[in-house]
């Protein structure tokens, strides 16, 4: 199965999210593209970054220079790709520099200057150009060689465009385009899962608004002169294709209610860990909490609430753990006897929303 693609809707039609994103879709279709293998990405050699290194037959090899929007110094890049490769020959087991290097291109249009340079270069160079069409609602990648348009490939990309419709008593916005683009990304289940959290936290109050901040969206209400209330925050990570999840949160087990932004772990069936288990020994200073940390459980220090720790997984975790050992269900909530001191408590997406709109209430109160 093709992996997921992030794509983003502008007013000239549909892009890849970023040049990564663009990237990595080719490395992953190379050899339906190209009909080559790919090697490495993001080699660096002689302080210059090559983005994709492949090899056809008998070893050849092929450099590869990508951009998402039109640039006039493709030509110039690939030339220095091409002399600094051939004076240092990394990857000689793999590569057979006997062989003609091969020089590609691929632009969604390229620059007058690069058609200057290409004509006066004793080098020769495949230019191709590539715009994404949306056809009975999937995606195709197209791409032509600008001087043999024989040559063409058509591929299928894995994205959905998503449309939410509210119902007539939701009373809720719109959602913005930043959030449908993420989540043309996702399987139907996560989209699902996603579309019922922002509800949830959108219908609770009328005072919670959904503002994009930075490349996040902030679910959060306004108080004094430009000043914001948080109560949730989405955020898009480029490398995983997942939309992050964070909640405001009061962390447990200490005197003082501290309220930190806190992610929240989503396993299958959208069921969430986020609690903090006590243990007798260990500590770990405040600049080493990690609370970016996506999969990892945290773990807190008695007698030093501002030490904290994260080891293993929560899917390895659980592995470890018998059916026998859940205790009860409540309010949502599974919980696990790990041993006689510790217990693991395992929230559903519902209740730990649900804990978050309550601080935030208290907050505003």
């Amino acid at each position: 199965m093709n992996k997921n693609v992030a794509l983003r809707k502008t007013d000239q039609g549909w892009k890849f999210i970023d040049e990564s994103e663009l990237e990595t879709f080719v490395w992953d279709n190379l050899e339906e593209i190209f009909e080559l293998k790919p090697l490495t990405r993001q080699l660096s050699i002689k302080g210059e970054i090559c983005d994709i290194l492949a090899i056809g037959e008998n070893n050849q090899l092929t450099i590869i220079e990508l951009k998402n929007t039109e640039d006039r110094y493709v030509i110039n890049q690939l030339t220095r790709y091409y002399d600094n490769l051939l004076e240092e020959q990394p990857l000689k087991t793999n590569i057979n520099y006997d062989e003609q290097i091969r020089l590609l291109a691929i632009c969604p249009s390229f620059h007058r200057h690069n058609l200057i340079d290409e004509k006066h270069s004793r080098l020769n160079f495949n230019l191709f150009t590539f715009f994404i069409a949306y056809e009975n609602d999937e995606f195709y990648f197209h791409l032509s060689h600008i001087h043999n348009k024989l040559e063409r490939k058509i591929i299928k990309i894995n994205y959905q465009e998503v449309i939410l419709q509210n119902q007539e008593n939701d009373n809720i916005p719109e959602p913005p385009r930043l959030l449908l683009d993420w989540l043309g990304s996702l399987t139907n289940t996560e989209i699902e899962n996603f579309t019922r959290i922002r509800h949830q936290i959108l219908s609770f109050d009328h005072r919670l608004e959904e503002q994009i901040v930075n490349k996040s969206i902030i679910y959060a209400s306004k108080y004094g002169k430009d000043k914001m209330r948080q109560c949730a925050e989405l955020c898009f990570d480029k490398k995983s294709k997942e939309i992050l999840l964070f909640l405001w949160l009061i962390i447990p087990k200490r005197q003082n209610k501290t309220i930190v932004r806190m992610q929240i772990d989503t396993m299958d069936e959208y069921l969430t860990y986020w609690r903090y288990i006590p243990l007798k020994q260990g500590s770990i200073s405040w600049d080493q909490l990690r609370y970016l940390s996506i999969n990892h459980t945290f773990y807190s220090v008695p007698g030093n609430s501002k030490n904290l720790l994260y080891l293993k997984s929560f899917n390895s975790m659980v592995k470890e753990l018998e059916p026998d050992n859940i205790t009860h269900v409540k309010s949502g909530q599974l919980i696990f006897k790990k041993s006689a001191n510790e217990e693991i408590i395992v929230d559903d997406i519902k209740h730990i929303i649900n804990r978050a709109l309550k601080v935030w209430l208290e907050r505003i109160s």
